[in-house]
């Protein structure tokens, strides 16, 4: 009996086996005739694994390896904005600081709002930055960093037509907002409407009339005020709102702690809230009135000049936007403007400045617009090395008001009062009083300053966010087929 069982048992084992060495044959077989299959889902396996076990940005080691912080960084201005080929604004002078914090260069992919999160899951940067509110949807999709501002949220609307009050009165109106506020809680209340467009967009068509109401928040709806002066902000809503950055889903840890010590050594030295007081104070603003002036004549009369613009600022090495801007407070953009002084043109030269730049028609638009690139670039090679751009061309354009000789004076009044004598606001704050009593041309100077700023402000927004495909007036000047703009 027991020899039986042990033959049934050794049966038993030669089938298995049997099969098992059939089954092996036959998947060699399968294999052998589809190899090219059986490779493409092995090296799919493979990049899988790769894909969710690797971080999806650089690890801090190789940032530093590198010497390369790769920002994508949202294309609104409170964000960033481009100054003679330099980047300023809030965020980027943050971003700026930290890549400085960790010795490399900051290299940046600006694109719209919309399309940050798809390129920092794809790894196309290792920070994604601009306007970002902590939301159940950045968690869910990105890696935020502390809270580094806080902002509130507000309700937009025309100038001039009814203005909401409190919730109630928006109960029945469809509100427009971008998908950045979408999931925050303390927003349910409000009767939303996603919309693909930027929020800029979205301001401009309240501005324009085209659309009614925009979620936003306080401190970009006082910002955009200033390029769209029929834009009014209704109530406060009470709920702050944590601005941060966004790190990709499967980060590196050790970036991850490093941004966020540098976040918050930033808030004790309370640098955000600086550079909040910076880009969003209010300094001399425009008059409503002014406001719609210049919008006004940048749609009907700017056309005529903005070729000629656009011709000097390059061979001046300067943005068109900030020429353009000087010529409209030398002038309005007329041909025809004089003045008591005895300057000339659009871009009211003096008759010896006319002179020294080869001038013989201070009328003629071209030679004007010209001739003040010329000297706009003059009076910057001729300032001291030690001040820096952006500050470099508000010292140039102040000089092209009051004169050379009175901002080098400030500058050295500055520099024997022990102050920071390379930064136009304090050169602009000695000019009135700069010889011991009030010096009106020093005044005048620090008022076109700030004027010249507000308008390339504007100017730019316009070009960037608001222009529908608007051509220069047909023979106001030809251009040339080969003559190619670099804008």
């Amino acid at each position: 009996m027991l020899v039986v069982n042990r033959y049934s048992n050794l049966m038993v084992l030669i089938e298995g086996l049997t099969s098992a060495i059939r089954l092996a044959r036959n998947f060699v077989r399968f294999c052998l005739r589809h190899i090219e299959l059986i490779l493409v889902l092995s090296l799919i396996f493979i990049a899988a694994i790769q894909y969710y076990v690797r971080p999806q940005s650089q690890s801090l080691s190789q940032i530093l390896k590198n010497g390369e912080l790769r920002v994508i960084i949202a294309d609104e201005p409170d964000s960033q904005f481009v100054l003679n080929r330099q980047h300023y604004g809030f965020e980027y002078e943050l971003l700026e600081a930290f890549a400085e914090d960790l010795g490399v260069e900051l290299k940046l992919e600006v694109v719209p709002y919309g399309e940050l999160f798809a390129l920092l899951d794809s790894g196309a940067g290792d920070i994604a930055v601009g306007g970002i509110i902590d939301s159940p949807f950045v968690r869910r999709v990105s890696k935020p960093s502390i809270p580094w501002y806080q902002a509130q949220t507000t309700v937009v609307y025309k100038r001039g037509t009814k203005r909401p009050k409190r919730l109630e009165d928006l109960a029945e109106e469809s509100i427009l907002t971008s998908a950045r506020y979408f999931d925050i809680e303390g927003l349910q209340s409000l009767n939303l409407t996603d919309d693909h467009r930027s929020e800029y967009t979205l301001l401009s068509a309240v501005d324009q009339g085209d659309e009614r109401f925009v979620l936003s928040v306080n401190y970009r709806a006082a910002n955009a005020k200033h390029y769209l002066p029929n834009l009014n902000r209704s109530f406060i809503l009470p709920d702050l709102l944590d601005v941060v950055w966004a790190l990709p889903k499967r980060v590196d840890r050790p970036l991850e702690i490093r941004l966020n010590q540098f976040l918050q050594s930033a808030l004790e030295q309370k640098l955000p809230a600086q550079l909040a007081k910076n880009y969003f104070k209010s300094p001399t603003r425009l008059t409503t009135y002014d406001a719609l002036a210049i919008h006004k004549k940048i749609k009907k009369v700017l056309p005529e000049f903005e070729y000629a613009f656009k011709r000097s600022a390059r061979k001046g090495g300067i943005d068109w936007q900030l020429l353009a801007a000087m010529g409209y407070q030398e002038s309005r953009w007329s041909n025809s403007a004089t003045s008591p002084t005895g300057v000339r043109g659009v871009m009211q030269l003096t008759t010896n400045t006319a002179l020294a730049l080869g001038v013989d028609d201070r009328m003629d638009m071209n030679q004007s617009i010209d001739a003040a690139g010329v000297y706009l670039k003059q009076l910057k090679a001729r300032l001291p090395q030690s001040i820096e751009e952006p500050q470099r061309t508000w010292f140039a354009v102040g000089a092209y008001n009051v004169g050379m000789k009175h901002i080098l004076a400030a500058y050295r009044k500055a520099r024997s009062q022990g102050l920071k004598k390379t930064q136009w606001s304090t050169i602009s704050e000695l000019l009135p009083t700069l010889y011991g009593e009030h010096f009106e041309r020093g005044v005048q100077a620090q008022k076109y300053v700030e004027r010249v700023q507000i308008f390339t402000d504007i100017i730019r927004f316009y070009d960037i966010h608001q222009r529908k495909n608007s051509k220069l007036k047909k023979g106001v000047v030809a251009l040339a087929s080969a003559d190619v703009l670099s804008d």
